[in-house]
């Protein structure tokens, strides 16, 4: 994948997985002189989620997403994400047609999104660490044994 391409995957991820508040936010903080004009939806539908095990593709479920196609000074802003957040969805894709016509805020607008990110992944990964368990067997405790 080339750098652009490969960075703003990053950014629609970063986009999808942002909280909405904060997303409208963004979008009335910077996007108050453009106009964007809607090219599909916000709609919501399903999708199939599959995965394999061993050599075997199976489903194992679906979910609901939100998509949403905007035109915003020529260049089409996209998204697509998780639930069913009209507003979230639109905002998403106007920010992502932003960035693409204004590089300079790029930092601005990803790197708050990144940071609550990390954080919100800390906590998790806190609060799991936490509550793991650690089993023995009866070969992990010889092992030890013999290993003193």
């Amino acid at each position: 994948m080339a750098g652009a391409d490969q960075d703003r995957a990053e950014w629609l991820g970063l986009l999808a997985r942002a909280d909405a508040a904060h997303l409208a936010g963004l979008w009335s903080r910077h996007g108050v002189t453009h106009t964007h004009r809607l090219l599909a939806g916000p709609e919501t539908g399903m999708i199939r989620l599959t995965t394999t095990a061993g050599t075997t593709r199976f489903q194992f479920g679906e979910a609901t997403c939100t998509r949403c196609v905007v035109e915003l000074n020529g260049l089409r802003g996209y998204a697509v994400q998780l639930g069913s957040d009209l507003a979230k969805a639109e905002a998403s894709a106007c920010l992502d047609a932003l960035l693409q016509s204004a590089p300079g805020l790029r930092a601005e607008i990803l790197d708050p999104i990144r940071a609550t990110l990390a954080t919100e992944r800390a906590e998790r990964e806190q609060i799991v660490a936490a509550t793991a368990v650690r089993f023995y067997t009866t070969r992990t405790s010889r092992d030890k044994c013999a290993s003193r």
